[in-house]
């Protein structure tokens, strides 16, 4: 098919092994897609832990400017911001700092993951969210905080206290997780945090086994860049929020 669409994103580093895939497995057909990444301040092996002070230099990293303006040139009509951590570290407006700074950069709409998650909950009719975070508990008070400040009701949190290797953790642990620690009868809906985190082969089984819909953090940027366009984006087996049309903001 050929691509009528193309929709870019910017990693906050280089893309790990499998991010391609995952992120694949959300583009709708007719939709092409560019990732770019900031550039590694560390040695490939020397990954640094994920704290917020950490968390604080990516989201205020120059650099993301610098690789968001290599995706016009591709032909990319809207970009997404990949990353939750660094886009809600710094509180409400946090994130829409980063999409203003790359819009600047670029001149094209752009997104972020917290951004896009607080949409997808909301349009999902969530009020009440349980939510997994592979995170810190000094990090999940602060996305506490953030979907708080959107209105959302925080009814239940865990973290999985990791600092590297996200990307790793099996989907069948996240789906046992999620069924087992994270559902609560208070909420109405489910999220879970970091894009680094697969859940492309399970979001509809979660929501057939909770009766709730789940809304994962790459599932939302790649949706909610999507929404920056025209682009189809119902796909199956992706949950309840692919199969919601998508048309661009009036």
């Amino acid at each position: 098919m050929v691509p009528t669409h193309t929709i870019g994103f910017v990693w906050p580093g280089p893309p790990v092994p499998g991010d391609a895939e995952e992120v694949a497995r959300f583009i709708p057909g007719g939709v092409d897609w560019h990732i770019v990444g900031t550039p590694r301040d560390f040695a490939t092996d020397d990954r640094p832990a994920i704290t917020r002070d950490r968390l604080f230099a990516m989201a205020e990293n120059p650099n993301i400017e610098a690789a968001a303006a290599t995706l016009p040139g591709l032909g990319v009509q809207a970009i997404g911001y990949g990353c939750t951590s660094a886009s809600y570290v710094r509180g409400v407006g946090g994130d829409t700092d980063i999409s203003a700074r790359i819009t600047e950069a670029t001149g094209l709409p752009s997104t972020t993951t917290s951004t896009t998650a607080v949409e997808a909950l909301k349009l999902l009719g969530v009020t009440r969210v349980a939510v997994l975070s592979p995170h810190v508990d000094e990090l999940n008070e602060r996305l506490r905080g953030f979907l708080e400040g959107h209105g959302l009701d925080v009814v239940h949190m865990r973290g999985l206290n990791k600092l590297r290797g996200i990307e790793n953790i099996p989907q069948e642990e996240i789906y046992e997780l999620v069924v087992q620690l994270i559902d609560r009868p208070e909420a109405d809906g489910i999220f879970i945090s970091c894009t680094g985190m697969r859940t492309s082969n399970i979001l509809s089984r979660l929501e057939e086994a909770t009766g709730k819909p789940v809304v994962s953090a790459l599932q939302a940027t790649i949706w909610g860049t999507l929404r920056l366009t025209d682009a189809p984006s119902e796909l199956p087996g992706l949950g309840s929020l692919f199969q919601v049309p998508v048309a661009a903001p009036a």
